[in-house]
């Protein structure tokens, strides 16, 4: 589903303009306050591209823009898209979330490794590795989506603390000071840097390798020196982190397998 870019009336209350550069490099992630509920976007510019188009897809809210939209005009388009986001959003969210099965949630990604998952029946929700498994406690064993969600809460409880960790260890190879950090729920986004310095990194990185870790987070430092994906940009990438051309093409091999929880 999608929009051209033609004017409407009712404008959105609040927008903030995408941030700067993620690992996927056409790619940024912006965010608009939607009848007072924040709802990320990710926009691509493209060189081809002549009109400005919003669509929903498994990626979520996707926004297409011509490569040089000034911001004010992406700030126009938002604004006229409202009535098309409060009509079709709402049925992409009641219908977009994959159907959850128990076998699929027998086994969870860590730091890229693959851990039997064994859930038994408790009071409160529960996670607890041992022994190369991890131990789910939930009321319902057979509800996955309970599963699910303390499974999700565990990852997203340890990510942020070993985010920071491998950026304080980076920033000095890179030349920045430690950026204050936050975590993101983008599906295949994996990292954006604000241009105020923030740093936004995504908890599911938390399954893949940790040498993939590594390569987003220097990726997302190096953007605090430059805004963009220039040569200059890769060369300082490559001041923290040198196999980062091989990370980036398994960092795409990984998406799929990431996404899933």
């Amino acid at each position: 589903m999608s929009i051209p870019h033609h004017p409407r009336n009712a404008p959105l209350r609040k927008l903030a303009p995408p941030a700067y550069g993620n690992h996927l490099d056409t790619d940024q992630i912006g965010l608009i306050e939607l009848d007072g509920q924040p709802v990320e976007y990710v926009m691509r510019r493209s060189l081809r591209r002549t009109r400005a188009m919003l669509s929903l897809s498994d990626r979520g809210l996707v926004l297409a823009v011509p490569m040089r939209m000034s911001a004010r005009a992406i700030e126009t388009f938002l604004q006229h898209s409202y009535p098309w986001l409060r009509r079709h959003l709402p049925r992409w969210r009641a219908n977009g979330r994959p159907h959850l099965e128990l076998a699929t949630l027998q086994r969870v990604l860590w730091l890229g490794e693959s851990l039997p998952v064994d859930v038994a029946r408790a009071p409160l929700r529960s996670v607890q590795p041992q022994d190369g498994r991890i131990g789910v406690g939930v009321p319902d064993p057979q509800d996955p989506a309970a599963i699910r969600s303390a499974l999700r809460s565990w990852v997203q409880a340890h990510a942020l603390p070993h985010f920071e960790d491998r950026a304080r260890h980076f920033a000095p190879a890179v030349g920045v000071d430690l950026p204050p950090i936050k975590l993101t729920n983008a599906r295949t986004l994996w990292g954006s840097c604000t241009p105020a310095g923030l740093v936004r990194l995504n908890w599911r990185l938390m399954q893949g390798p940790a040498h993939l870790v590594d390569y987003v987070v220097v990726h997302e430092l190096a953007h605090l020196l430059e805004a963009n994906h220039s040569a200059r940009f890769w060369a300082v990438v490559e001041r923290g982190y040198r196999d980062h051309r091989e990370a980036r093409r398994e960092l795409t091999e990984w998406q799929r397998r990431l996404a899933a929880l």
